[in-house]
């Protein structure tokens, strides 16, 4: 769930405000748990803030602070025909699963910024 700007490029603050409303709705049809799948910066603080405004302030936000481009979601992605524009792939913006150290690093800065940082 992405919106593009004319140039093709995503458009971050669209695509969060968007993020924040999908979760309201979500908290508002009972979810106690919203889990994004993307890794785009500042969702957490985004859904947070839509969820607090909400009155939704003890809805659980569960979100990656580590994801792996790997073969493993491929048949999923091929189930609903989820492609990359222009036949890109995720190794542009996901990490290397056997690159352990990497792994634990971003993990890391993900937590020393905390549960509701707007990274």
């Amino acid at each position: 769930m992405r919106v593009l700007r004319d140039d093709g490029l995503v458009d971050n603050d669209a695509t969060l405000e968007l993020y924040g409303r999908t979760a309201l709705v979500q908290a508002q049809a009972g979810a106690h748990v919203v889990a994004p799948s993307g890794m785009m910066d500042g969702q957490v603080g985004a859904i947070r803030h839509a969820l607090d405004t909400g009155g939704f302030d003890e809805t659980v936000i569960l979100a990656y602070s580590a994801k792996y481009a790997s073969a493993l979601y491929g048949p999923f992605r091929e189930a609903v025909n989820v492609q990359i524009a222009d036949g890109g792939d995720r190794r542009s913006y996901q990490q290397d699963s056997r690159n352990r150290r990497e792994a634990l690093r971003e993990a890391r800065a993900t937590w020393s910024r905390g549960p509701t940082s707007s990274w």
